[in-house]
């Protein structure tokens, strides 16, 4: 016969959230979130696709609403801190530019029901109303376009633009231009169709500036 001392360590053992890497899940969490949506993802499908205990997803988690803020905050410090550190790799920094705005395309040619940006897509199905989740989608934009500015005066440094390009209002162009992109996507049946408007807008960049006499 067990000893109370010995039901509380089995109960306490059987009331230990299920071993996970937290980070794994964030990954997995924010993918399931990506590709279906918030208001179309419930728990019972999340911790079905996570393979994890609903007790240990809630005593993590706490709810749907708080995974999916971390998840957002996962994609923040996982995907969108990388761009400055991308461009800044070495090497002429327009290509790099060019790339990471074709890699979107190419990624959205590939995939066959194209799913966009997990931040432009809380845009359109959480805000205003969700304040947690734009504080985050404030924080991912504004990375991404402090992402363009450090890439784009590199880029003026070693003459690839001219040196009086103001490089804040361009960085915030091409920030405009790729969230812009990640909606079109979307709903355009060839996606490598808009290389054009990106070769385009990069031309443009390069070319010198046209001062305009008052």
């Amino acid at each position: 016969m067990c000893t109370r001392v010995q039901i509380r360590a089995i109960l306490a053992l059987m009331s230990r959230p299920r071993g996970f890497v937290e980070a794994d899940v964030l990954e997995r969490a924010m993918q399931y979130f990506w590709t279906n949506g918030y208001e179309a993802t419930s728990m019972s499908a999340l911790t079905g696709h996570l393979g994890l205990h609903p007790g240990s997803l809630y005593r993590t988690f706490t709810d749907k609403h708080t995974l999916f803020l971390r998840a957002l905050e996962h994609y923040r410090d996982t995907h969108t801190r990388q761009l400055a550190p991308t461009l800044l790799a070495g090497g002429p920094v327009l290509p790099r530019i060019r790339k990471v705005l074709i890699d979107y395309l190419d990624a959205a040619a590939d995939e066959s029901v194209p799913r966009g940006c997990i931040a432009v897509n809380t845009v359109g199905e959480r805000l205003p109303r969700d304040e947690a989740a734009g504080r985050i989608v404030q924080e991912i934009l504004a990375l991404v376009e402090d992402g363009f500015r450090q890439g784009l005066e590199a880029a003026a440094r070693h003459g690839e633009i001219p040196a009086d390009t103001d490089v804040a209002t361009e960085a915030t162009m091409l920030m405009t231009l790729l969230q812009g992109l990640q909606v079109v996507v979307k709903a355009e049946r060839d996606p490598r169709r808009l290389t054009r408007m990106i070769d385009a807008a990069l031309t443009r960049l390069a070319e010198p500036v046209r001062h305009v006499d008052a």
